[in-house]
């Protein structure tokens, strides 16, 4: 169902799908935005080409910012499979548009905080899909990337707990590793986040984080190796410490 916008691009609808307007309630949002979320995560790669207008004006200000927390989970599980759908060439191109989709992601991914929370399915398929799809890896080529990296980091750290099965924390570490494995470097402030989880006082306040830290080392030890004599070398010869 095609629908025309301000700028004179005609947006279309997946089958079933009812347009999405700023003028419809909040609870029909959400109704039009589950046929949506479904129509994306059944949708193979050679089927997007159309969507690529539904695509962009889901990241736009109006969904990512919307006062609802289900209206900003269903947009972030829709671009999580944007970005599957349209792999490698995604439809948002601008650098600082990128960042602020995925800072609004990763934002999102504080779901997953309480397994036993009503919406914990949605938020386990966001971080499946951004794991299995390696879609933060698209900051790579970002100037400001560690800001995107940083920030997921923090929060991984900061929400992992007890009541997390070992495939939340495994999708967890396969989302976290290729930012480390796959880059140019490591930052000094991302390497202060990851190592501060394994030091005390933080090593016992929170055994959890303690707990990634120490995998997501162990899986990207090859890389990030070097950044760590450095941090040592500095802290034990020149006196140098975060």
């Amino acid at each position: 169902m095609p629908k025309v916008t301000d700028k004179g691009h005609k947006i279309s609808y997946p089958p079933g799908c009812k347009p999405l307007d700023e003028d419809i309630s909040k609870d029909e949002l959400v109704k039009r935005l589950k046929l949506l979320a479904r129509a994306f995560q059944d949708m193979g790669q050679d089927e997007h080409s159309e969507y690529k207008q539904v695509a962009i004006s889901l990241a736009t200000e109006m969904y990512m910012d919307h006062s609802s927390k289900d209206v900003r989970l269903l947009v972030a599980c829709c671009i999580a499979d944007i970005f599957r759908i349209f792999a490698p060439e995604a439809p948002f191109t601008e650098p600082e548009h990128l960042k602020e989709i995925f800072m609004f992601l990763t934002q999102q991914l504080r779901g997953l905080e309480d397994p036993e929370s009503p919406s914990f399915k949605r938020y386990f398929y966001l971080l499946e899909n951004l794991a299995w799809v390696k879609s933060f890896n698209i900051c790579l080529e970002l100037e400001d990337n560690q800001d995107v990296f940083c920030s997921l980091f923090k929060l991984m750290f900061t929400i992992v707990n007890d009541k997390h099965s070992s495939k939340v924390v495994n999708f967890m570490l396969d989302m976290m590793c290729p930012l480390i494995t796959e880059a140019d470097a490591v930052s000094q402030e991302l390497l202060d986040i990851i190592l501060m989880h394994i030091l005390e006082p933080r090593r016992s306040q929170n055994s959890h984080a303690y707990s990634l830290a120490k995998d997501l080392l162990r899986r990207t030890a090859n890389h990030i190796e070097p950044y760590i004599q450095t941090f040592f070398n500095n802290a034990l010869m020149l006196g140098k410490s975060s």
